[in-house]
């Protein structure tokens, strides 16, 4: 599926869009912090370049049609508060993608991330035609298992050694949510 331009998004909060390297001062003040990081598979950002590479990284896999990832933007002040998108997907068997995300910790526990989900799923279901979502977490990455079952989804299970970060492999649990679901759940 490819897109004709890299699709906005927008709630009552918050904007979704693509990002640019004028983003990388937010997006390293994120992901620098320990706290976002240890779940991601990702040491925390040390360079401002680290994140620059990320944004131009994460929007060459737009245009070569794999995935995409949204900064997500506060309104109230245009701030690149943390990112959301899709890491994949398949829409000729099994139709279904996998998300991913990050939020800086000053932007916790203040409802963001699942409006931003919530827009996000709505674009798949809707947009891309996906009939299942999926998210992978650590096993005791608590708050994003917590936002995964708060928007609906469903755990798989434990896919052992899935993962592999730090120089080792990790066990990840996997989620998911049918189109059918998210709808039911919606009404």
């Amino acid at each position: 599926m490819k897109f004709e331009n890299f699709p906005m998004l927008e709630t009552n909060r918050l904007i979704l869009r693509k990002m640019n390297l004028d983003d990388a001062s937010s997006v390293f003040q994120n992901l620098s912090n320990p706290l976002v990081t240890k779940d991601m598979g990702e040491s925390p950002f040390t360079s401002i370049e680290q994140a620059e590479n990320l944004i131009t990284f994460m929007n060459n896999l737009y245009e070569e049609n794999i995935a995409f990832r949204w900064g997500i933007i506060r309104k109230e002040d245009n701030v690149l508060i943390g990112t959301c998108g899709y890491n994949g997907w398949e829409t000729m068997r099994g139709s279904r993608g996998e998300i991913a995300y990050d939020l800086g910790v000053d932007y916790w526990r203040q409802g963001y991330m699942v409006e931003a989900m919530h827009e996000m799923i709505d674009f798949g279901f809707n947009t891309m035609g996906l009939h299942r979502i999926e998210a992978f977490t650590n096993l005791d990455a608590t708050p994003s298992m917590s936002i995964l079952k708060k928007m609906g989804f469903n755990e798989d299970g434990v896919l052992r050694g899935y993962a592999f970060f730090n120089g080792e492999y990790w066990d990840q649990r996997c989620f998911s949510l049918l189109k059918n679901e998210w709808f039911t759940k919606k009404l």
